[in-house]
């Protein structure tokens, strides 16, 4: 048994369907699907960072100050948290193709649209736009992943996911540099919009609906779209439809369910190891270059090691994947929790000798870019496919909630001026939370399977 079928909800399979995707060697049609996912999640990178590079034209085009940007930033973030709080989870109704197809669309609509507006209150509607498609598109491209992997390569694409939202990022620093020089900020907006709508309407060729969903939820013509799938995938065709879990029946998909009894303390301890994350990630990529200015290095210096950082964030999310597959995702995210504290309490108390802080920092960056990947794949191995959408969402989008929290407190904590021996042992302190939570949700799951 794989390590992380210990952390699956007993009764979530569907009497052996589920093997029919996850053994055996990859088909060409799941790589398709995997490969599109991969490639709407680097656009989803290039839609994101798309506001960031236009920001200094836009300020001086349109003669802004820097807190009217800051608040079209914090739309588009808080577009981020209610797609994936509010939309995302509508894939357990209507399909996780649909939500990707249309997420995709929306965004590639949206980001044409921003490059003809000529007001801020456009720009500010529109970047919340934005968020919503993109909130939306991290959980259900997350489970489309799971759900059309095999077992042992699921988590490692589930990393190549994430890592494509990285270097969607990088691909709109390089765009940005060349457009917006020879063409103006709006350039920008205009490619990465006809790339979003390439990609939603490759998905509406070739994306296939998940088998899983086809066979729990049942919508109409189901039986023919999962023989349709099965003959894609050079498998026996199915002569009637499994019978339906009762819980697909009572209102799936909805919050309320993530309460049950059987899953409401792995729910609450997944979001306490999401905000976390958050908390910590966003204060590091945020006052990561300040902090290191304060402590003696180079401003210069301090930008260019955004580079270091951001290459070891990108290895410890693809690693993560190597070592959820190893060691379950549940132990895999606590050993990263941990030591990303550890980065971080030293961080704080060695010299200021820039190669050794820079060292220190990648460390901790490349910790903590782990963790994200282990609690996604733990949160999409311990939901049942009918709930699915629903709990990656939840814990994505109240996680997010930390992202506006650890900023905040870093913030106010060098306000104070305070030293960094004072403030990052905080944030190691967090970590050892998140770690906490992960450890004692792996408990109370195999608890909770032992019962069953």
């Amino acid at each position: 048994m794989a390590r992380d079928e210990e952390w699956v909800v007993a009764g979530a399979g569907h009497s052996g369907v589920s093997q029919i995707v996850r053994s055996g060697p990859l088909k060409l049609w799941q790589l398709v699907t995997l490969v599109l996912c991969i490639l709407i999640n680097i656009s989803d990178g290039l839609d994101t960072s798309a506001i960031a590079y236009a920001a200094p034209s836009i300020l001086k085009d349109w003669r802004l100050g820097p807190e009217t940007m800051g608040l079209i930033f914090s739309l588009g973030a808080a577009g981020l948290v209610c797609g994936a709080i509010f939309v995302a989870p509508l894939a357990d109704r209507f399909g996780r193709r649909n939500i990707i197809m249309w997420a995709v669309a929306f965004n590639g609509l949206s980001m044409l649209m921003i490059a003809t507006v000529d007001s801020v209150e456009a720009l500010l509607a529109l970047r919340f736009v934005t968020g919503l498609g993109i909130g939306a598109l991290v959980p259900s491209l997350s489970v489309m992943v799971v759900e059309f992997s095999t077992e042992r390569r699921g988590n490692i694409f589930l990393a190549l996911v994430h890592v494509g939202f990285a270097i969607g990022a990088m691909l709109g620093a390089a765009v940005g540099a060349v457009l917006i020089e020879a063409l103006g900020w709006r350039s920008i907006f205009v490619f990465a919009g006809l790339v979003s709508l390439v990609l939603a309407a490759l998905s509406f060729l070739l994306l296939p609906e998940s088998l899983h969903f086809l066979l729990t939820r049942q919508p109409r013509n189901a039986l023919a779209r999962a023989n349709a799938l099965l003959a894609r995938l050079n498998e026996p065709l199915l002569e009637a439809l499994p019978p339906r879990p009762p819980a697909a029946t009572a209102g799936q998909g909805t919050v309320r369910r993530l309460f049950a009894p059987e899953y409401r303390t792995v729910t609450l301890l997944l979001w306490l190891a999401a905000f976390s994350r958050y908390f910590v990630s966003y204060f590091l990529t945020q006052w990561k270059p300040q902090i290191l200015v304060l402590a003696g290095v180079s401003p210069t210096l301090a930008i260019a090691s955004g580079i270091v950082t951001g290459g070891a964030a990108i290895m410890g999310a693809l690693l993560m994947g190597t070592f959820a597959s190893t060691l379950g995702a549940p132990r895999a995210t606590c050993v990263s929790f941990a030591l990303c504290a550890a980065s971080l309490v030293t961080f704080g108390f060695i010299q200021a000798e820039p190669v050794l802080l820079l060292a220190v920092a990648a460390v901790a960056l490349f910790a903590i870019e782990a963790t994200f990947t282990g609690v996604v794949i733990a949160s999409t191995r311990f939901y049942p496919v009918e709930l699915r959408s629903t709990g990656v969402g939840y814990t994505i989008g109240v996680g997010r909630f930390g992202a506006i929290a650890g900023p905040y407190l870093g913030g106010a904590l060098l306000a104070m001026n305070l030293d960094r021996a004072v403030v990052y042992p905080v944030y190691a302190a967090v970590c050892l939370v998140g770690a906490t939570a992960i450890l004692i949700a792996f408990r109370r799951r195999v608890e909770v399977a032992g019962t069953n």
